[in-house]
Formats: C-alpha cells, structure tokens, sequence
C-alpha cells in the first residue's frame, strides 16, 4: 500500500516553521542584548581608565567592587539570555512535532482513524 506523504512539502514547512522561531527568538535576545551590551562595554572602559588615571587607581577594594558589579550584570545578561534560548527551543520544538506528527495524523486518520500520540520535550 503507497501512502500519500509528500516528503519534499513537509521538509519544507519544516525547515520554514524552525527558520521563522529561531529569527524571533534571535530578534527578542537581541533587542536585550543590544543596549545592554553597550552599557556593560562603557562601564568596562570606565573600570579601565579609572584604574589607570583615575578615581580607582589608587582604590583597589572600589575597582573590586565596580567589577563585581559589572560581573553581576554579565551573569545576569547571560542568564536572561539562556532562558530566552530555552523558550526558544520550546517554540522550535513546538512547531516541529506539529508538522511532523501532523503529517503523520492525516495519513494514519484516512486509513486506520488511529492518531500518533504527540511526543513530550
């Protein structure tokens, strides 16, 4: 029995759903990133030219403390970012298993009514 599953269609729905999630998911992490980022870089050029002429040269307890507190803004960063990677993931996982497991659904439905369970991330 030839089944009706249209392989290069679904390659394709595939490759477009996954495509448009990770460029939302890039577009959300990079409206976050962008202006921190440069808010970190500034602070860093401060620590810097502070610790050489300025009012860290001589402080070294208050150069550890502006960069402790530029690591907390790093990890913090990098922690939002992770998390919107996850969701990221979900949302590509999400939109494959619908392609996927629907394309498998519709053949199973018109030839035995039974339907694949979708799978858990």
């Amino acid at each position: 029995m030839a089944i009706d599953f249209d392989i290069g269609a679904t390659s394709a729905a595939l490759l477009d759903a996954i495509r448009k999630q990770a460029k939302q998911g890039w577009n959300k992490i990079s409206g976050l990133v962008t202006p921190q980022t440069k808010m970190m870089a500034q602070q860093a050029a401060w620590i810097a030219e502070s610790s050489l002429i300025g009012a860290l040269k001589d402080d070294p307890e208050l150069q550890s403390m502006f960069s402790d507190q530029l690591a907390d803004s790093v990890r913090g960063l990098a922690k939002d970012v992770a998390a919107l990677t996850i969701l990221t993931v979900e949302k590509v996982w999400n939109v494959a298993v619908k392609i996927l497991w629907g394309a498998i659904n519709k053949i199973l439905s018109s030839a035995t009514g039974g339907l694949l369970a979708l799978p858990v991330l």
